[in-house]
């Protein structure tokens, strides 16, 4: 056996997304790894509407909320530190003025209920089956936003409360998109606060109510992130420098093979969208302005040519770019 590594081979998923389909994506940090190469290479992708939230209990609540379009009111913001808080919400929402922080909830919502009706598939990213009750509301946060740990009640769940919020997160989504094909996984990122066992004791919960989700819903799919990292990429070269998160080399193979699992085959156009983004990425030695002109020119008449070959295409974002390059100061 020549092979030092356990493969992992996700089963093989149909159908494959398309261009032309919507994709929702929710759930842990990792969930943001992939949509945004999703979104790199130009899929219709929405990404973590609420944020990114780890739990199954702040999954499935902010699935509900975006299904039966509940928006927010004053009220359910808390005040913290000199900031207004949702605690359903990413930090990424808080804010100073509470009327902006409520209209950019609730804007985002709206977005999310109305991209969700139009999906096919939904990606969801289990983070971990850790909880924190907010002992003022006696609801589980999505986020603690650095408040006090003693007003907060930490548990973690059982493996029925897990499957019971997978259920509802289901439910949800088939209320706005009855059809669409739900993808579940296990982030591969540690959650080592509370010591390497309790992370697995997590892990394993999260892994058991997604086998039961799927006993109960055989047209529903599972991708092993979580595996591919324990088992193929079995070494501490494939983690950041914290050695709890992916490296950038260990999320590129796990893309490569989601990319292989779940995309219709579209090597040639990535090749060339990452040509452009590789163009764009690039830093000029020295300031020669006829020279960054010349090579700014050259990319947006490969841009133009794209934009023939592929009209449903969006290349604002690559023009804009491109465009400030050459224009006089």
């Amino acid at each position: 056996m020549n092979e030092l590594y356990t493969r992992v081979d996700p089963k093989e998923f149909w159908p494959k997304i398309t261009y032309r389909d919507a994709v929702t994506m929710a759930g842990s940090c990792f969930t943001e790894h992939i949509s945004d190469k999703l979104l790199r290479y130009k899929y219709h992708v929405l990404s973590n509407p609420f944020g990114i939230l780890f739990n199954p209990v702040s999954i499935a609540n902010s699935f509900e909320r975006i299904a039966n379009k509940q928006l927010y009111r004053t009220e359910e913001l808390v005040f913290h530190d000199g900031l207004y808080h949702s605690m359903d919400h990413h930090g990424d929402y808080s804010g100073t003025d509470k009327n902006i922080v409520l209209q950019t909830i609730n804007s985002s919502l709206e977005r999310a209920s109305l991209h969700l009706s139009q999906s096919k598939f939904v990606f969801i990213s289990l983070g971990s089956a850790k909880v924190y009750r907010f002992r003022k509301t006696g609801s589980i946060s999505g986020n603690c936003h650095k408040i006090p740990q003693d007003e907060f009640e930490s548990f973690r769940m059982t493996i029925p409360e897990c499957s019971s919020a997978l259920e509802k997160i289901t439910s949800s989504i088939r209320l706005l998109s009855p059809d669409a094909h739900i993808i579940w996984t296990v982030s591969p990122v540690r959650h080592l606060r509370d010591g390497i066992e309790e992370n697995q004791l997590s892990k394993s919960t999260l892994l058991l109510a997604i086998d039961q989700q799927m006993k109960n819903h055989t047209h529903e799919n599972y991708f092993p992130a979580y595996e591919i990292m324990m088992d193929q990429l079995r070494d501490y070269r494939y983690y950041a420098r914290d050695l709890v998160h992916p490296s950038s080399l260990a999320i590129d193979i796990i893309w490569d093979m989601f990319r292989d699992t779940y995309l219709e085959s579209q090597q040639d156009i990535h090749q060339l969208i990452e040509k452009v983004h590789r163009a764009m990425e690039h830093r000029f030695i020295r300031d020669d302005k006829e020279a960054i002109r010349t090579f700014a020119e050259k990319q947006l008449i490969q841009i133009e040519h794209l934009a023939k070959t592929y009209p449903d295409l969006d290349w604002k974002e690559e023009r804009q770019y491109f465009f400030q390059l050459i224009e006089p100061d």
